[in-house]
């Protein structure tokens, strides 16, 4: 369970791999979220719950496996050993028809998720699959019960297997029953009817059945070097590869010693590989879906807030009385607006951290206590106390692995490995939750006490006290959240090869230059409305190349009002000269500016909400104007004499360099 320090740079590859998607496949993508505008609202159903099959299908076959390898009862001899009980015919019968539907099972979900099959027909596969499965295994688990209580089995025990075969059949029901929800949103038209998974959420599913198949494998070679159990050699695996080290079992032979050089490096490095799949596919794209459904409910209560009676400090108010009406202008409100639509992201993404503390605590929390009464009862012949447990499972969850404690009973052996295979994703959340919450407010306590006694700041000390006190926590926490981000700003720009600045310099003087003498040989030839048409592209070309400059950089930047206003009115033509190209362009054009003119902030779609970064919107929206006003200019203002110098249609996004307007309205301002 420690993570193995590769998260940076699988989790670059994981990015890499959901870049590459192709063509088609993306086109589709966009083509879903254009008829399913509530899919958001189905992404456990959609993307959540056939991960969740992809990765516990393949735990369930390996527990069916292992269920299949070793009779489910044995007797307790008087001496202290132990006879292994051969199981009906039937019992082993049932058990491989089991498997093997389960097999089909992850088969068709594999392929579906390849788009080998189609949904249509794997969904039936899959789920049926799953159900006799699980139903064939809960026969076995009732029959055997039923023989238990018999006479001449007294003194009969279930094996390791018999639980395996438990977990599987609660398994199998369990994430067969998600993909019936599955079915059943697609069904009714909430989200398209193929899994929308990237690549490295289906890689998630391999890496998956990579790990089993090698902690199985592994465990049926120290098995026959060690002359263990199988079940006994698959719990030794675990903790071997999990990095526990309970101790009960170790190998002996230096054959086994010799294999576990190996073996242990390989399972440490495919378990890295799956935690950081599970923190980039879980806790990133997860993430962003939940965030954007809480974003959804704060805007919905600060909008309520922002038009009540009452003032509040969380953010303006845009209630406008009769006497008001001609005194607050456009400009005005659609600052307030902004205003408010900036706080609304600040507080849903504060309260989405610390919502995801507390869930993700949760969840650990109730793995440890339950896994602990677990334990507790299965070692209760060994006279475990509930604490004793208690201690148990939290130095087996944080891979501590003292070894004074460790199961020995096979509800023990069996549960540890199910358990601790589930603490994997539950510690690698938390983690994360953590490291965004209480480790940065540790850092910043931290930080404070240094400055008031050997690190001073740049403010004074009696200035920083008396902001301390004057500040609500609830104000803190969002400066902070805005603070972030501005020193992630900071440092991206204060960094970066020297070298390559200055060439980036030369090259914009170098287009600059070029431009300038476009636009002077148009004022020559007394052609207004071409210099004018050129102008306006040329600054178009400048905002996008500063918007391509920062998503290669700081994707994350927030841009102020005074920004905004002036790249919407560069986007809907406010900058655009007035001249009139065609009858048709002149109403677009009137039509964009009464859009800008009619911008509200508070609506739902509006771009400080959206899944979108600020900078990826605006270069979208800037690059669609400007693919417009180049067909445009192609179509209406092209002149030999221009074409002979280098018509400005001709220029491509990614020719010139630029770093934006020194000049502009919201410079003015």
């Amino acid at each position: 369970m420690n993570d193995p320090g590769l998260d940076d740079a699988i989790a670059d590859e994981a990015n890499a791999l959901d870049h590459t998607t192709s063509y088609d496949e993306e086109n589709d993508t966009r083509e879903v979220d254009a008829h399913h505008p509530h899919a958001a609202r189905w992404w456990l159903a959609s993307t959540a719950y056939p991960l969740a099959a992809g990765t516990f299908g393949p735990m369930s076959s390996a527990f069916s496996i292992c269920s299949l390898s070793q009779t489910w009862r044995m007797e307790i001899l008087p001496g202290g050993g132990e006879r292994d009980i051969t199981d009906p015919k039937w019992v082993t019968a049932l058990n491989a028809v089991s498997l093997v539907f389960a097999l089909i099972a992850n088969l068709a979900l594999s392929l579906n998720m390849a788009r080998r099959i189609r949904f249509g027909v794997a969904q039936p596969i899959i789920i049926i699959g799953w159900y006799i499965s699980s139903f064939l295994l809960l026969g076995i688990l009732i029959g055997l019960g039923v023989l238990m209580y018999l006479p001449e089995n007294a003194g009969h025990v279930y094996t390791q297997a018999y639980f395996y075969g438990t977990f599987a059949a609660g398994l199998y029901f369990i994430i067969a029953s998600l993909l019936v929800v599955t079915a059943w949103g697609a069904h009714k038209g909430h989200y398209s009817r193929e899994y929308k998974l990237t690549t490295s959420q289906r890689t998630l599913m391999l890496q998956t059945i990579i790990l089993f198949i090698y902690l199985l494998g592994g465990s049926a070679v120290y098995a026959r070097i060690e002359g263990w159990k199988f079940m006994d050699a698959v719990y030794w695996a675990d903790y071997t590869l999990l990095t526990i080290g309970v101790g009960n079992f170790v190998p002996i032979t230096h054959l086994g010693r010799g294999l576990l050089f190996p073996y242990a490096v390989g399972g440490i490095v495919i378990l890295g590989l799956i935690i950081s799949s599970i923190r980039t596919l879980m806790l990133e794209h997860g993430r962003q879906r939940i965030a954007d459904l809480l974003t959804a409910h704060t805007h919905k209560f600060l909008v309520k807030q922002a038009f009540s009676k009452h003032s509040n400090r969380l953010v303006p108010n845009l209630r406008v009385d009769g006497h008001e009406t001609n005194e607050l202008s456009d400009r005005e409100r659609q600052k307030r607006e902004f205003i408010t639509m900036r706080r609304v992201r600040q507080l849903a993404t504060v309260q989405h951290k610390w919502i995801s503390l507390i869930t993700s605590l949760v969840v650990w929390m109730a793995l440890w206590l339950i896994g602990a009464a677990i334990f507790w009862r299965s070692e209760d012949h060994r006279h475990w106390t509930y604490f004793e447990a208690l201690y148990f499972a939290y130095t087996t969850l944080l891979t501590i692995g003292f070894g004074d404690f460790y199961p020995v009973s096979s509800l023990g052996k069996a549960f540890f490995v199910f358990w601790s295979l589930l603490a994997v994703p539950t510690i690698t959340i938390l983690i994360s939750n953590i490291s965004d919450t209480l480790i940065r407010f540790v850092k910043d306590i931290t930080l404070f006490i240094g400055e008031i006694t050997i690190l001073p700041g740049d403010e004074p000390f009696h200035d920083r006290i008396k902001a301390l006190f004057h500040i609500s926590w609830r104000e803190k926490w969002v400066q902070e959240t805005v603070g972030e981000k501005n020193a992630s700003q900071d440092d991206v720009s204060d960094t970066g090869d020297h070298t390559d600045r200055n060439n980036f310099h030369a090259h914009r003087h170098a287009v600059e230059a070029e431009e300038h003498k476009k636009e002077e040989s148009a004022r020559r030839r007394g052609d207004i409305a071409a210099e004018n048409v050129h102008h306006y592209h040329y600054l178009l070309f400048q905002e996008i190349r500063k918007m391509m400059e920062l998503a290669s950089k700081n994707l994350s930047k927030e841009f102020d009002y005074l920004e905004w206003e002036y790249y919407l009115g560069l986007i809907s033509g406010q900058h655009k000269p007035a001249f009139e190209s065609s009858t048709a362009q002149a109403k677009e054009d009137v039509k964009r500016q009464k859009q800008f003119l009619d911008w509200s902030w508070i609506d739902k779609k509006n771009p400080l909400l959206g899944e979108k970064s600020e900078v990826e919107w605006l270069l979208n929206a800037l690059t669609e104007v400007l693919e417009r006003e180049l067909r445009t200019a192609s179509r209406d203002y092209h002149s030999p004499e221009e074409g002979d110098e280098g018509d400005s249609s001709a220029v491509v996004p990614g020719d010139e360099g630029g770093e934006g307007l020194e000049s502009g309205s919201a410079r003015e301002e």
